[in-house]
């Protein structure tokens, strides 16, 4: 790719090759059919952390096709890819990877500046194919049905053949015949409305092809070992959208280790402590002295061997969720988790030497009454008589999403929910540092998270019309 003239051009390119450069490729893909934007709509930070984004680029190229990856900044005008700095715009088939509700606002943003019509029923023959999967898409495919030329459901390893093969055609047409008889993709712009969803195998293991510093997992090996919950959280889309389970076999995780021996592993999954094989795992690592780092951990499942293990992999804290800030809210969330239960897990915690303790929590809810306040304050204050030097606890606003048994609930109000930060911070112990998500980011993700068809765009119009 040849430099850009101009100077916001230049900039916007360099950004985007430091972060390349940051990467040390472990495996070498190569692809040659077609060319296909893979798109993670947030930051470079955060798509680097997301699995998905070096996984499904992983899936197509073994396929033959070209993949280049893309992420986004706000400032950002050209989108330039990460293989070669090549402008979004030359590409004919734009994939999104949707991981979160809130980044539909970075989708429309990206069409917009490109000059793509958020409406599928406005766009021309030039303009690229826009196909949307992830997460989102699974308990709310009408969310982007009238954004997206085709939305793909569920996950890619059960389709990716037909899939790779549908996108390395020359002609747009053929593209989009061969699309349609997919039975994972839904399409509203071309009638398709009947779909199947369809969980992967774990089998391969997915595995990233890269690291670097600026993921969350710093210059950590991303490998997958489960896809899906077994719990049945009230609040959390996973544990009804994601079934059934799927888990990596322990031999085949094992041979991954083996495989790439020299380096550091991020174990991604719902929950790491709910992996069938975890003790022998645990004693896999332990012997072999691999360090890692795991994405969460559930207080009921954890043992004194995984956090020793994360403790010699220099963790200085340890993370656990949970959730309702007292035992009834709990069982109003099915959070399945006592008490007693998390005090056995942070004196675990302090016996292998950790110092430091991470919380996270969701507030808000109808059932809430001073006396779950009360017993929030109480908890934290025992945490501090344990020795722990530094606490943090992250509280965020209830978001009822749709598919979960709080679907039909509403969010709390601005005012109410600002009541009851303030009140938190004046009586949670000096020693607790507390850190509380945005309202309008919240309402924002409640708001998306419900939108269906036109609604969207409607939604989109409005937002970008403020924006000017």
């Amino acid at each position: 790719m040849r430099r850009p003239r101009s100077s916001e051009a230049f900039k916007e390119y360099s950004y985007v090759l430091n972060f390349k450069n940051s990467e040390k490729i472990i495996r070498k893909l190569e692809g040659n059919l077609g060319r296909v934007a893979l798109i993670f709509p947030n930051s470079y930070s955060i798509a680097s952390g997301s699995l998905a984004w070096s996984w499904i680029q992983t899936l197509l190229m073994q396929r033959g096709l070209h993949v280049q990856r893309f992420f986004y900044e706000r400032w950002f005008e050209k989108f330039y890819s990460m293989e070669d700095q090549v402008p979004l715009d030359e590409f004919p088939i734009w994939l999104f990877t949707f991981q979160f509700e809130n980044d539909l606002l970075n989708i429309a943003e990206m069409l917009l500046k490109k000059g793509i019509p958020l409406s599928i029923y406005e766009r021309k023959p030039y303009h690229p194919i826009v196909i949307i999967g992830g997460p989102v898409t699974l308990f709310n495919n009408e969310l982007i049905d009238e954004i997206a030329d085709f939305v793909f459901i569920g996950d890619l390893e059960c389709n990716a053949d037909e899939f790779a093969k549908a996108l390395g055609h020359d002609d747009k047409d053929e593209i989009v015949n061969h699309l349609l008889e997919i039975k994972q993709i839904y399409s509203k712009r071309y009638g398709k409305l009947v779909f199947s969803n369809c969980i992967g195998t774990l089998s391969p293991v997915p595995v990233a092809h890269f690291i670097t510093p600026y993921s969350p997992y710093k210059n950590k090996l991303l490998v997958e070992l489960g896809r899906g919950c077994i719990r049945r959280c009230a609040f959390c889309v996973t544990g009804y959208t994601k079934k059934p389970v799927k888990f990596a076999s322990l031999d085949e995780v094992i041979e991954v280790f083996e495989r790439y021996q020299d380096f550091e592993f991020g174990l991604i999954s719902a929950t790491i402590t709910d992996y069938p094989y975890l003790e022998r795992l645990l004693e896999y690592l332990e012997r072999k002295n691999v360090r890692f780092s795991v994405s969460s951990m559930r207080a009921d499942k954890i043992n004194e061997k995984l956090l020793r293990l994360l403790k010699t992999t220099e963790h200085h804290s340890f993370t656990i969720a949970p959730e309702g800030i007292s035992q009834k809210l709990r069982d109003v969330m099915l959070k399945d988790l006592t008490t007693e239960e998390l005090i056995t897990a942070l004196e675990l915690g302090r016996k292998v030497g950790f110092k430091q303790v991470k919380f996270y929590y969701i507030i808000g809810l109808e059932e809430e009454d001073e006396k779950d306040y009360a017993e929030f304050f109480q908890f934290l204050k025992r945490v501090v008589d344990m020795g722990y030097q530094e606490i943090s606890i992250s509280i965020n606003p209830l978001v009822p999403k749709p598919f979960t048994p709080f679907e039909s609930r509403k969010m709390i109000d601005k005012k109410s929910y600002e009541e009851r930060v303030a009140f938190i911070r004046k009586n949670i112990p000096k020693k607790v540092k507390a850190d509380f998500e945005s309202y309008k980011l919240s309402k924002m993700q409640y708001e998306i998270s419900h939108l269906k068809g036109t609604q969207t765009i409607e939604y989109l119009r409005e937002v970008f019309k403020n924006k000017k």
